[in-house]
């Protein structure tokens, strides 16, 4: 494009307010709502590159991959916030040239109202989203000016930024695929590109299965639905809107879906919502914002719809003072001190999820982390308004000795937990207290590693454990269970609950490690079970 053409300064104006509205929010204003969960992440790469277990969050869970394998590389490299101002002025950029190629000056005030709300994204400090975003809109310019290698290798990257935009990309391409099925033929190389990613990604879920599920609420699926519903009935026998039309209608078919069969996208599956301004500017605009008191309406729908998160994570930001390093000197001194190496914490979450990042980055193992999807089923009685002895007995089979409370607002799936903390119904104590955060004692802690005898944890590390059985027998260790753990003597199993098992034949010292080997990933893969073996007594073990 030349710079002369009209599209090319629509596109870099776009680009520039995108990054206008971005950058003061990035560095002046309040954390996003899932900053502190990418500043942990960032700093575990940092520290152990691209590791694939994480023992200090949920008991145990698979780390990047399965979320984002491309986003913390560069935003180690980058840093959070200039990747961030990065990415969303190309999304708008990107944006504006798609917009601008399919439905030329028309799109203008879509194009301009996108670049001023895909920044506000920085309030809710979703990255790999809005990375996995603006790939996936390169990747539609792309098949626009008929770069199918292109595509096929935009198409990849957006999968691996973030498999929610993955998602996003497929709905948006089906529509495409539907309003212009003629040409289907013509495409071969983007439809393999696009089935290809997809298999790739059913393969990763076999060979890293997660087990958990996102919640996704009726008020949310409703709101959802009926987004889809008015763009199918405002782009119904508009011509220029025909291809908005079946977008429209495969996105409600995929809500449809994922609220119905539960799994781990969930809620996410509604994040067209941050860009629900801009569409509904753009179809207005081609129906030339007839009749106008309808068009008002809907707009006003559009803006509470794509504001209220925004507002909400602006809201929650404020009001934290969980955010500084300074809060936490104390608490972490003091665990440091107290917390033997056989046993948990949990640290009630908050609303922008600051307890997480601070405590697991000292290495302190926790209950739970800031990944929603594997808080089921494992801590799923947290969202149930749980009684002193449910709540007592999920503190128990988690090995949890120590449960912090900070003075913030709690995350939704927190609030139950915070007032039975609080009122002392559940028989926890008291025993640190600093301005912002207190410590309570659990009564009759139960450690992670129970069983014959007296066993112990040694020690537990990102992705490696050491404990001692003092007799032959059965051991839960209440660490979440991977095809990939193997034990240095004795034998590993999954348990009913989801954590591991450990039998053997006589005392030792037995080291458990993480390591992913082609025949564990081929039983992985097939489903299978690994087979129950003992290793033979070693000397002096």
């Amino acid at each position: 494009m030349h710079r002369r053409d009209p599209l090319v300064r629509e596109a870099l104006l776009a680009a520039m307010t995108a990054a206008l509205v971005a950058a003061p929010l990035a560095w002046l204003g309040p954390p996003g709502s899932d900053l502190a969960a990418h500043v942990y992440q960032r700093t575990l790469f940092l520290q152990h590159g691209f590791t694939l277990w994480n023992n200090f969050w949920y008991a145990g869970r698979y780390s990047f991959i399965g979320y984002s394998v491309l986003y913390y590389p560069l935003a180690a490299l980058l840093g959070i916030r200039l990747l961030a101002v990065a990415t969303i002025s190309l999304a708008a950029l990107a944006f504006a040239v798609v917009l601008g190629r399919e439905w030329g000056p028309t799109s203008r005030w879509s194009s301009r109202t996108f670049a001023v709300v895909w920044g506000g994204i920085v309030l809710s400090a979703a990255f790999p989203f809005a990375l996995g975003i603006a790939l996936a809109l390169l990747a539609i310019w792309a098949l626009q000016s008929r770069r199918r290698w292109e595509f096929a290798a935009l198409t990849a990257l957006t999968l691996a930024a973030s498999p929610v935009a993955f998602l996003l990309l497929v709905v948006v391409l089906a529509g495409i695929a539907l309003a212009r099925r003629a040409s289907l033929p013509a495409n071969v190389v983007p439809l393999v590109a696009v089935l290809a990613a997809g298999a790739a990604e059913i393969v990763l879920w076999r060979l890293f299965p997660q087990g958990g599920r996102f919640p996704f609420s009726f008020a949310e699926a409703a709101a959802a639905v009926a987004f889809c519903v008015l763009g199918i009935a405002l782009t119904w026998r508009v011509e220029s809107a025909r291809v908005l039309q079946f977008v429209f209608a495969v996105y409600l078919v995929a809500i449809l879906a994922v609220y119905v069969v539960p799994s781990s996208i969930g809620e996410n599956i509604a994040r067209f919502r941050f860009a629900a301004i801009p569409l509904a500017v753009l179809v207005l605009s081609l129906r030339r914002w007839r009749p106008l008191a309808a068009g008002l309406a809907v707009l006003g729908i559009a803006i509470a719809w794509n504001v209220t998160p925004l507002a909400a994570s602006f809201v929650r930001g404020e009001a934290d003072p969980t955010e500084s390093a300074a809060t936490w000197t104390q608490p972490i001194a003091y665990l440091h001190a107290h917390l033997q190496p056989g046993y948990r914490v949990e640290a009630v979450d908050t609303a922008t999820h600051w307890p997480e990042a601070y405590l697991a980055d000292a290495h302190i193992p926790l209950a739970r982390g800031w990944f929603r999807q594997d808080d089921f089923p494992l801590n799923a009685v947290l969202y149930s308004k749980p009684g002193p002895a449910a709540y007592l007995n999920w503190l128990h089979s988690l090995g949890v000795a120590y449960v912090v409370l900070a003075d913030a607002t709690p995350d939704y799936s927190a609030r139950a937990e915070e007032k039975l903390v609080r009122s002392g119904r559940a028989g926890l104590t008291p025993v640190f207290s600093t301005r912002r955060v207190t410590i309570y004692a659990v009564p009759s802690p139960v450690p992670i590693v129970t069983g014959p005898g007296a066993p112990r944890m040694v020690s537990l590390t990102d992705a490696r454990l050491r404990l001692h059985v003092s007799e032959g027998g059965t051991y839960r260790i209440a660490v979440r269970w991977s095809p990939y753990w193997r034990a240095s003597d004795g034998c590993l199993s999954e348990g009913a609950d989801g954590t591991l098992r450990l039998r053997t034949l006589a005392a030792r010292t037995v080291g458990i490690a993480f390591a992913v080997n082609a025949d564990r990933a081929l039983e992985a893969l097939t489903g299978s079970k690994p087979e129950c073996t003992f290793s033979p007594p070693r000397p002096g073990g």
